[in-house]
């Protein structure tokens, strides 16, 4: 559970940007450290990036939730990848989530 409990993050800061941005600096704190940095950093990534496109427009509801679960959801992948200690299924969690990231960013 070492990637969930950063969703702990949100619930504490509200699923705004401000939550985004203090979970963003956690993940990236831990990665700075920690064996599962490239984990931890493809969390802060993802949560700055959203921080990053929506800090300056109001944000619908739907939008907020739907990150919300895509967050939540690949916090708890990564715990089950790592958990497994199958290092295959690690990187398949790492490479999706990478290529979520660059199809956004190609949005």
């Amino acid at each position: 559970m070492m990637f969930t409990s950063l969703i702990q993050t949100l619930l504490d800061r509200g699923r705004g940007i401000h939550g985004y941005r203090a979970l963003a600096e956690a993940a990236y704190d831990k990665a700075r450290t920690a064996p599962e940095a490239a984990a931890y950093f493809m969390l802060a990534k993802e949560a700055e990036d959203f921080v990053d496109f929506t800090e300056r427009m109001p944000v619908p509801a739907h939008e907020l939730d739907a990150m919300f679960k895509r967050i939540s959801a690949d916090a708890a992948a990564l715990d089950a990848a790592y958990e497994g200690g199958d290092a295959a299924a690690v990187l398949a969690v790492l490479t999706r989530m990478a290529q979520d990231a660059a199809r956004l960013r190609g949005a």
